[in-house]
């Protein structure tokens, strides 16, 4: 039996979907830690602003033109606005101390309607360290179904490559309540695992309409171009 890190199954499955309701100046990542690596979401290199490029963790993604990078500190403001029905789950979801590398967001926030999302995150792997990509996806897999009430998986969980890696991926979809609006949206989500050492880049996708509004190309296209360094 796996004991996985808290982290690691977040940032799996849960992306930032709801709407802070204000504009915020972007702030700095917290530094230091065991992912020292993260970096404040929408730091592009100057010479391609569609460009996000994190130098420590050797990572980077190309967002569509007509998406938008959010600061962490929105997206932050954005997940402790929203709970998944479970209060220790709330709480680590609402945790700063470990921020994503880069949050892609469909509009630009402050946003009146819930906000589809791509994110990267680094984190530990913990007792998943040495387990190949598929298992490593499964494990988090099951592990979000005890944690998330409503959490179903949409099939198995499939091998694929990312950067010409291996890579476990799944989907699936829960309902995300947005507690000061009275709101809940169904969110159809898809996480790609890549472990690379002690560590592994955790790519979760977000669609707060249900699928409905169909953004599935936006998110395979923004995923083909991510580039981790070998």
């Amino acid at each position: 039996m796996f004991r996985l890190p808290l982290t690691l199954v977040l940032a799996a499955g849960l992306s930032a979907c709801g709407s802070s309701g204000r504009q915020r100046e972007p702030a700095q990542a917290p530094a230091g830690g065991a992912e020292a690596a993260a970096a404040p979401s929408g730091a592009t290199p100057a010479a391609n602003e569609n460009r996000f490029y994190n130098p420590v963790a050797g990572v980077s993604i190309q967002k569509l033109p007509s998406w938008f990078f959010m600061s962490f500190e929105m997206e932050l403001a954005n997940r402790k606005a929203v709970s998944v029905g479970r209060e220790e789950t709330d709480a680590a979801m609402h945790d700063s101390s470990i921020p994503p590398l880069v949050v892609i967001g469909r509009y630009e926030e402050p946003s009146e309607k819930p906000n589809p999302t791509l994110k990267i995150n680094l984190r530990a792997l913990g007792d998943l360290r040495g387990a190949s990509a598929v298992n490593a996806a499964r494990a988090v897999a099951k592990f979000m179904l005890t944690i998330i009430p409503s959490f179903e998986l949409e099939g198995d969980v499939q091998p694929t490559q990312v950067s010409g890696l291996d890579a476990g991926t799944f989907r699936a979809h829960f309902t995300l309540d947005v507690p000061h609006l009275g709101r809940s949206f169904p969110v159809k989500t898809q996480c790609w695992i890549v472990p690379r050492g002690d560590y592994g880049f955790i790519i979760a996708a977000s669609d707060p309409s249900g699928g409905a509004e169909d953004y599935e190309a936006d998110f395979q296209a923004m995923v083909a171009s991510v580039v981790i360094r070998k």
